[in-house]
């Protein structure tokens, strides 16, 4: 009968002691508050409550379609996270996206259905929410203690057909992506701008699942 040297037994011991201990003391997320109770209009028309967070993760970021500084950035980067999660079967399954416009006085639902179908997005699982200017403050900065609003500044930008539009104000809001879990609570917050790892935040998307 083979024998194990007992150097062989020892690694190998060793090993699975270290797998054990890596898997059960990673970090717990954070609980930074609760996602506040709202009620606004997605993409397609269709009302959208926090009542259908029920149960799922969430990942939301703030937006403009008129927005040509950070937006196209958030908006690309969410997209990644959409693919990875339809790769795995999460996405609409045990993951939703939402993106809050912040300009809601231009971001009717029509212009935000335009502006998901031009980024291949998954209407089902992955909603752009707009609503009256004073719900959106509610949710942003009164209950999510984030950056948002209008400067009385004229805003130009050029369209992707070459034609200038310009704005009676300009738009500034919070560059974070907020991940909250399936009890509506906040979890994590990005920085959509700068520090971006799709890795870390698919691997904080499951860790809340194990929940």
């Amino acid at each position: 009968m083979y024998r194990w040297p007992l150097a062989g037994v020892m690694i190998l011991f060793i090993t699975v002691l270290s797998a054990a201990c890596s898997s059960s003391n990673k970090a717990e997320l954070p609980v930074y508050g609760e996602i506040p109770a709202f009620s606004l209009t997605d993409q397609n028309g269709q009302t959208f409550a926090k009542d259908g967070m029920q149960d799922m993760v969430v990942l939301a970021n703030f937006i403009f379609t008129n927005c040509t500084a950070i937006c196209p950035t958030l908006t690309s980067r969410m997209a990644q996270i959409q693919a990875k999660l339809e790769d795995s079967a999460l996405l609409g399954n045990a993951v939703i996206l939402l993106s809050f416009s912040v300009d809601p006085e231009h971001d009717t639902p029509e212009i935000l259905l335009s502006y998901a179908e031009q980024h291949g997005v998954n209407h089902s699982a992955w909603r752009f929410l707009t609503g009256s200017p004073e719900t959106i403050k509610q949710i942003i900065t009164d209950g999510l203690k984030l950056g948002y609003g209008q400067i009385n500044e004229t805003n130009k930008h050029t369209h992707e057909d070459g034609s200038l539009h310009i704005h009676e104000y300009d738009v500034f809001h919070t560059n974070r992506v907020i991940l909250g879990d399936r009890e509506g609570r906040v979890r994590a917050y990005y920085d959509g701008g700068t520090d971006w790892d799709t890795r870390k935040i698919i691997s904080d998307i499951e860790q809340l699942l194990t929940e």
